[in-house]
């Protein structure tokens, strides 16, 4: 009898703990969903639908698009940026320039000072079969372009390595010439090789004309055409 009074207010006991339990939970979830629906007043969700109201009509017009630039905008842009010099855009462009190339010539025929004729071209000197000439001398921007030609009726090939052409001026100064076409060999074959020569015009002041000095690796050829005109 004591037993089962015993089982009893256990029993009890545990469905009272249970009760409050339950009770609790419900009360927490209650109070938790009251918390949330307090905090998200205000809070709605965006508008995405497309507008169509007139201000973003207006917007929509006033976007512009994809601009497209044409390729000879893009090829003269490219060339300027390089330095690649445009073709004379018209005849009256052309005989200028072959008007300044004539006036040039006639200026480096004669000594400025004393009249008298300076060397004339075509230049032509020759050393152990090589010839070098000097064919031409014409305005080039900011220097002056020396075409100069390379033949080699020898018997064996000529080793210029990776020298270049010496300039000298007649006031004994060393010029810094830039040099293109020159070939570290020159075949025994008897061609003309072009070479271009250009002197920057602000190292002939007061010069009246350059020499030119050309030699092998083993320094047994020496060419040398003096008495070139640069005019004034």
């Amino acid at each position: 009898m004591k037993k089962s009074i015993k089982n009893d207010r256990t029993l009890l006991l545990t469905s009272i703990l249970l009760f409050f339990m339950l009770a609790a939970g419900i009360m927490s979830g209650v109070l938790g969903f009251v918390s949330g629906h307090e905090a998200l007043k205000g809070v709605t969700q965006p508008d995405i639908r497309p507008n169509n109201s007139k201000g973003g009509s207006q917007q929509n017009t006033n976007t512009k698009g994809l601009e497209l630039i044409q390729e000879q905008e893009i090829l003269a842009s490219a060339k300027k940026q390089m330095g690649i010099d445009e073709p004379l855009k018209d005849a009256k462009q052309a005989k200028d320039a072959k008007k300044q190339a004539a006036e040039f010539e006639k200026a480096v025929k004669n000594d400025p000072k004393t009249g008298l004729p300076l060397a004339k071209l075509p230049i032509v000197k020759q050393d152990q079969g090589i010839t070098m000439t000097v064919k031409s001398i014409v305005p080039n921007g900011n220097s002056l372009r020396l075409e100069l030609t390379l033949s080699n009726h020898g018997s064996q090939p000529v080793n210029f390595g990776q020298g270049t052409i010496s300039v000298t001026t007649d006031r004994a100064q060393n010029i810094n010439a830039t040099t293109a076409g020159l070939p570290s060999n020159l075949a025994a074959n008897g061609r003309d090789v072009k070479v271009l020569l250009n002197i920057p015009k602000n190292m002939l002041d007061k010069v009246k004309s350059v020499s030119l000095q050309l030699t092998d690796v083993d320094k047994k050829l020496q060419l040398e055409a003096a008495g070139i005109p640069v005019g004034k």
